[in-house]
């Protein structure tokens, strides 16, 4: 009973709700993509995008956007896009595509945010857009409904693209 009551204390809280809701959502898309990822050695994507999404923050910080998500998750998208699209073309292999994208990205990212900075201290800016400044427990409501969106849209996704044997070559 002591174990339920503790669950219970905690859940009252409304962060932990929030980040244990994001947490589920994150973990479950997580899995469902990852598989299909490794075995189309893709196995590098979330480094690729993770830091093309850097490059599009600070653009996005750069051009003073009112919120930066609406600017950087369309051109992380649009790079999955183009990587995915790529790999049908056979031209370069996918771990090199990957590589050049996620180097200038990143490259980019920081030129912009070094040239453009509104501030004197550019590493401390850099290092904490890299690393975060934030945590999982500072989720706004917002920010758990984008979540949810966005992971929703992503297992319709899967789920279609499953039924149009779009895994058939595994």
């Amino acid at each position: 009973m002591e174990i339920l009551e503790k669950l219970s204390y905690y859940l009252s809280f409304s962060f932990v709700r929030y980040a244990l809701i994001v947490g589920i959502l994150v973990s479950l898309c997580a899995s469902l993509l990852g598989t299909v990822l490794v075995l189309r050695r893709y196995s590098l994507i979330g480094d690729g995008l993770s830091h093309a999404a850097f490059g599009a923050y600070a653009v996005a910080v750069t051009i003073k956007l009112v919120s930066d998500s609406f600017f950087t998750i369309p051109v992380t998208v649009l790079c999955a896009v183009f990587l995915l699209c790529m790999d049908k073309k056979r031209k370069v292999q996918s771990d090199s595509l990957i590589a050049m994208i996620s180097v200038g990205a990143l490259a980019f990212g920081y030129l912009v945010m070094n040239v453009f900075s509104t501030s004197a201290n550019v590493s401390g800016d850099v290092c904490t857009t890299l690393f975060g400044s934030t945590s999982i427990l500072t989720l706004t409501k917002g920010k758990v409904a984008v979540s949810v969106l966005i992971s929703c849209v992503t297992i319709a996704a899967f789920i279609f693209f499953l039924q149009q044997d779009f895994f058939r070559d595994f």
